[in-house]
């Protein structure tokens, strides 16, 4: 087993669950892809490093997607491996190792613009990326970045506590929070109220904008692209499935972590196979109706 086969695995993340249904080679590749977007994160995230120590781990990154640096035997080798042999474009990652090295010094967003570029920068260009390991022609840039967009307004809706409490972050925008009468004492101090539940469920709104856009994509797409993205369509039904969770929960999620169980994730990557298969057309299956009775 290789080192991002570990870092994978060892994550149980939504995505590494839906890698299953991968050829084994993109599997591989998707790995890799996971193992460094996981690495990244948990330089900013992990206790026990300066600031100083985080900018220099990220550096380090940088300069091995970009080929700058030798790589030593495991991940890194593994990584820049990827980069090299499948030619990806690296600006989508450096922009994620930017995104990411944000927040060592969190700046709460004052605008919603401000929150998606954010959002584009850790979610959106790892779909573009993720897009192009799992086969998909560049068509599908505008669905990855869509979905990403979905699927990191979940992860903040989410983690709305812990992100402030833990980490000292608040990805709501001050402008929204400021419309509903919330505070960021508020949210640190976990006061569930109607303008909370308000103000939460304008940001799901947005979330559920981006899904749809997503939807509309991927159903205009190739039936190759949405194959090669079935992965992809999983986690948008999970995800999906979890904000669904919250907005009938009324978003109380200072009391509880939302989360889909392992059953309803197999669920969810079968509906999304069957959802790539293009049935015949009437039109292909009249020759039902053109054969000669005995």
């Amino acid at each position: 087993m290789t080192e991002a086969d570990t870092i994978t695995n060892n994550a149980k993340s939504n995505l590494a669950f839906t890698l299953m249904d991968l050829p084994d080679e993109r599997r591989q590749n998707m790995a890799r892809l996971y193992a460094f977007c996981r690495i990244v994160d948990d330089i900013v995230d992990e206790p026990g490093m300066t600031g100083d120590e985080r900018h220099t781990a990220l550096n380090r990154w940088v300069d091995i997607i970009t080929c700058k640096a030798s790589p030593l035997p495991g991940i890194e080798e593994e990584v820049q491996k990827l980069m090299v042999e499948m030619e990806l474009d690296t600006a989508p990652l450096l922009e994620l190792i930017e995104g990411c090295r944000s927040d060592i010094s969190p700046r709460q967003p004052a605008t919603r613009q401000e929150l998606l570029h954010y959002a584009y920068r850790v979610a959106a260009c790892v779909g573009i990326s993720s897009a192009a390991v799992m086969g998909a022609s560049p068509a599908a840039r505008d669905y990855a970045m869509a979905l990403g967009y979905a699927l990191q307004l979940v992860n903040i809706l989410r983690d709305v506590a812990e992100d402030c409490r833990k980490h000292g972050r608040v990805y709501l925008p001050a402008d929204d929070m400021e419309l509903f009468g919330v505070t960021v004492d508020d949210i640190y101090n976990q006061r569930y109220n109607y303008r909370m539940r308000q103000l939460l469920a304008y940001e799901a709104a947005l979330a559920e904008k981006y899904f749809c856009e997503s939807d509309e994509l991927y159903q205009a797409m190739s039936v190759e692209d949405r194959n090669a993205l079935i992965p992809a369509q999983a986690m948008k039904l999970i995800y999906h499935n979890v904000l669904e969770k919250m907005q009938d929960d009324e978003y109380r999620v200072f009391e509880r972590r939302y989360s889909v169980n392992n059953f309803r994730k197999l669920w969810f990557l079968l509906r999304a196979r069957i959802g790539s298969f293009e049935f015949p057309s009437i039109a292909e299956w009249g020759f039902l109706y053109n054969q000669k009775k005995d």
